[in-house]
This record gives C-alpha cells, structure tokens and sequence, in this order.
C-alpha cells in the first residue's frame, strides 16, 4: 500500500520542490498496485488526497476573491471598475503552485484506478446461491477463481457508516474449501448451513471471477460493492 499523509501539503515547510517530490514518489507506488490490479486501498486514498486538493485549491480561491480590493480605475468601455489586483505573499504562490501541479496527477491517477475498477468488475460473474431469503443484510459470500480449484467463503454484514449516508460490507474469512466436478456451490451451501445453525436460511452470493486477481486487494473489495449494489 502506497502512503502520503492526509496532511502533506501542509505538514513541515510549503516548498514546490519538496512536495513535488513526495507526491511522484506516492503516485509511483500507487501506479505499480495498479499495474499489479491491487486497487485497494490506494484507489480510495487517491480520491480522498483529489478531493482535499480541490476543495482547498477552491476554498483558497473564494478567500482571495473575498479580500478587500483598492479601486484603481474605471473602464468606460466595459462600464466597470477597475480594482488593484491581490498580492500573494511567496508562501501563498508556492502553496498554489503545488495545489495547481498536484491537482491534475490526482486526477488522472484517479481515473485510471477508476477505470480499471470497472474493467475487471465487468469481467465477474456474480449471482445469487440457491433461494434468495428476505433478510439480505447478512449471509454468505462465496470467491471463486475459475482457475482455482479452491473457494474462499465470508460471513457477511451490511451496515451504515456515519450519518446512515453510506452503506458499507463487513466481512469474515470462515473458511477455504477445494470445489471438485462434481460439487456445486448449492451443496456448498447446504453444508454450510449445517455446520453454522446460526443462520438457518441465509442469503448467500457467489461472485466469480476468470482471472487470477489479488484477493484482499481487488476482488473482494468489488464483491462488497457488488452485493450491496444487489441488496439495494
């Protein structure tokens, strides 16, 4: 996992050089993850490093605009006033440099991670095991790489996160099962039910993928956004 801190910008001395240097250095670890289809967590710290970078660059530019201004001039032609331009201190330019050399990398950065997110999501199967029950917000989740001979199965839980805006997947590796010709992911099921009582009909979802992908990193972060995308 490739880190920048949440506050570099600020954090030690505002310098254009350093700074710079930081971020090539994250932007390049990030890019080998993706070269590598590892898009979690990078591909959410990118988004939220683009979205503090933007949202300072655009707060920085309502202050200026709100400082007072010394009336210069009167342009008769475009009936307006002419004001004294603001004068940044260095410190002011050197942060808007970094600000406006920052923000497109994060950009593109982010939309390569994006892009990929969706390619390799396109390529998963993802349906329903067996009878699907009322109760969704908790069961079964069942990874499948077509050229494994192995299945990884998850508890699920669907919760909200903060302010009941976002809902997120909680899940926990019970166990790994070889999955021979002749054994269906049904019959997974039913064993499954039989060895946990807890969830006598549970809803349970297989998502299955062609390719060999990071588990951790990719699928199962996508299987989660796949099954509450199902649920909702």
């Amino acid at each position: 996992m490739a880190t920048l801190k949440n506050d570099w910008l600020t954090e030690e001395w505002i310098d254009f050089e350093y700074k710079k240097y930081l971020l090539m250095a994250y932007l390049q670890e990030v890019n080998s993850n993706f070269g590598q289809c590892k898009l979690f967590p990078d591909l959410l710290n990118v988004q939220k490093h683009y979205e503090t970078t933007a949202q300072l660059k655009q707060t920085k530019e309502q202050i200026a605009a709100s400082f007072p201004k010394k009336l210069t001039g009167i342009d008769l032609k475009k009936k307006s006033f002419i004001y004294e331009k603001f004068k940044e201190s260095d410190t002011l330019s050197e942060f808007d440099s970094i600000l406006d050399y920052s923000l497109p990398l994060f950009q593109q950065t982010l939309t390569q991670g994006q892009s990929q997110f969706a390619d390799i999501e396109a390529q998963l199967t993802f349906a329903p095991v067996g009878i699907v029950p009322l109760h969704l917000k908790e069961g079964y989740l069942f990874l499948y790489r077509t050229r494994h001979s192995e299945t990884d199965i998850y508890h699920y839980q669907i919760r909200l996160f903060e302010h009941h805006e976002q809902r997120g997947v909680r899940t926990t590796h019970i166990e790994t099962v070889r999955k021979g010709v002749s054994t269906t992911f049904e019959n997974l099921k039913l064993t499954l039910i039989k060895k946990r009582r807890e969830l006598p009909n549970p809803a349970t979802y297989l998502v299955e993928s062609p390719a060999d992908y990071p588990v951790q990193e990719t699928l199962l972060p996508i299987a989660k956004r796949l099954i509450v995308k199902y649920v909702a």
